[in-house]
């Protein structure tokens, strides 16, 4: 498309090139610069993408969208704005010709939730039709899957990922929305036929700085729903049911008796959960192979969209029972071990106490916890963890997860500053070498107990001062587990 015609109504162009050129690509990320790039400067908290313009140029890109054109060297066309991200998403969005006009695309927001929520809709609603994901694990277009390296992608790859499930001809895009995404822009402009918030707990303060700017942040999906677009709550989480829309139609889900789409729990095991849900006259019994209730809500919310869809109850019924977890979330391992094991992403407070209620649940023994917090991140949640998990383990292994530039010990001494009371005698050990956390946990659990290992979920990677260090959780435990045998430390 000509600069020119991609520019018209979004942002002033000014030339600094006798030629008009064909942008055939968008990226804020000089290193994805190809020939035929619009690269756009942003000013971020870390880097300044003004100081990669050069770089960009080099490889390829003819035009560049800044806030200071001033420092732009080069002889190319130049858009400036004082909101560079704001007008991304538009330019994006336009270039790979609105895709979101062509998809059913439902948006999942929540502090826990985003990830399964969107693996379950995946799968219930290929019952009538491709339907793609978008999200922290892999970005699926219909036919390729890739990685990803956050839950929302910048706009320039959100737009262009959707125009590729058009192209593979998807009907429907599942795509997780994070307070980040929405706070900067990643998803502006975007139109959603549905907006699902699962729920809100404490978690980003370092970020939004309190719990009402992190509802504020949250709350902003309701400005991408279409004008017949639907709100789809969760009514038993508290901050959900503070929410109030005039123009939008908002549908609830959960156990509260006065939810439209209700459920009653029946069964938690090891192996699954087992709910009967309502939802005005009909009424369906379901069996998930997730483990416990938290997952219910998520299938709530997922079932709920399909069956706002047209999809019977039948068939989501069908397809609810050939779940699999999505990875890092109560992943079970399995390798011959004496006793349970189970990996998931849990990381704030909120979740960490719903997974280890999940455990007790499924399990007759003891249950252990190996986890830790972050480094640089909301330290105000370190002693909370700690808290939760001593409420709700019988032993404790606080470790390393990504200390980043912090020292982890310091970490550590912040999540076990106040379990004191609820600690016994050998109840909690600390040890800030994740993998010797974890081997402990292995040597001091008995027949029939459980342990999780929580925190780092699908991740692949440690970063300890400023370095990336690979570890997976359920590499690590595996090759754990193989070392020592059934006849080992066990």
């Amino acid at each position: 498309m000509k600069l020119d015609v991609l520019c018209k109504g979004i942002v002033e162009m000014h030339m600094g090139a006798e030629n008009i050129p064909d942008i055939c690509h968008i990226t804020h990320d000089s290193r994805k610069v190809e020939a035929g790039s619009l690269f756009v400067a942003i000013e971020g908290a870390v880097f300044d993408g003004n100081q990669f313009i050069s770089h960009a140029c080099q490889l390829g890109a003819v035009a560049v969208l800044t806030a200071s054109p001033e420092r732009v060297p080069c002889g190319l066309p130049i858009l400036s704005c004082k909101e560079p991200r704001t007008a991304m998403a538009l330019l994006s969005r336009k270039l790979y010709g609105f895709p979101d006009r062509e998809l059913e695309v439902i948006g999942v927001t929540g502090t826990n939730g985003k990830t399964t929520t969107a693996f379950i809709l995946d799968k219930l609603l290929s019952v009538k039709g491709l339907a793609g994901r978008i999200g922290t694990l892999s970005n699926y277009t219909g036919v390729s899957e890739e990685l990803s390296i956050r839950a929302t992608p910048e706009s320039s790859e959100v737009y262009q990922l959707l125009r590729e499930m058009v192209t593979q001809n998807c009907v429907y895009a599942a795509m997780e929305i994070s307070s980040h995404a929405l706070m900067m822009h990643r998803v502006w402009g975007l139109t959603l036929r549905y907006a699902v918030f699962t729920n809100l707990t404490h978690d980003h303060l370092d970020y939004h700085k309190s719990m009402d700017a992190y509802f504020k942040a949250k709350k902003r999906i309701f400005e991408l729903l279409a004008p017949k677009g639907i709100a789809l709550i969760n009514s038993d989480d508290p901050y959900c049911r503070m929410i109030q829309l005039k123009d939008q139609k908002m549908i609830t889900f959960g156990m509260d008796q006065h939810a439209d789409l209700r459920f009653d729990v029946l069964e938690l095991t090891g192996g699954g959960s087992r709910a009967e849900f309502f939802m005005g006259d009909e009424r369906q019994e379901c069996w998930i192979p997730l483990i416990g209730k938290h997952n219910l809500y998520n299938f709530a919310a997922a079932a709920l969209v399909a069956r706002l869809e047209g999809i019977s109850w039948f068939d989501i019924a069908k397809r609810g029972c050939s779940l699999k977890p999505a990875p890092g979330r109560m992943e079970s391992l399995t390798l011959g071990q004496p006793f349970d094991v189970a990996i998931d992403f849990a990381h704030s407070p909120d979740a960490l106490e719903n997974v280890l209620k999940s455990c007790r649940t499924i399990t007759d023994g003891h249950v252990h916890v190996v986890f830790g917090a972050g480094g640089n991140r909301d330290n105000e949640k370190r002693p909370l963890m700690g808290i939760a998990a001593a409420r709700n383990a019988d032993y404790l292994y606080v470790t390393s997860d990504n200390p980043r530039m912090e020292n982890p010990s310091t970490i550590i001494d912040e999540v076990t500053s106040q379990i004191q009371e609820e600690c016994r005698v050998g109840k909690c050990r600390t040890n800030s070498d994740r993998k010797e956390a974890i081997r402990d946990a292995f040597n001091r659990a008995k027949k029939g107990d459980l342990i999780l290992i929580a925190g780092k979920g699908h991740e692949s990677m440690q970063e300890i001062n400023g370095v990336l260090y690979p570890f997976n959780d359920r590499d690590v435990a595996s090759q754990i587990i193989i070392d020592g045998g059934l006849n080992g430390p066990f």
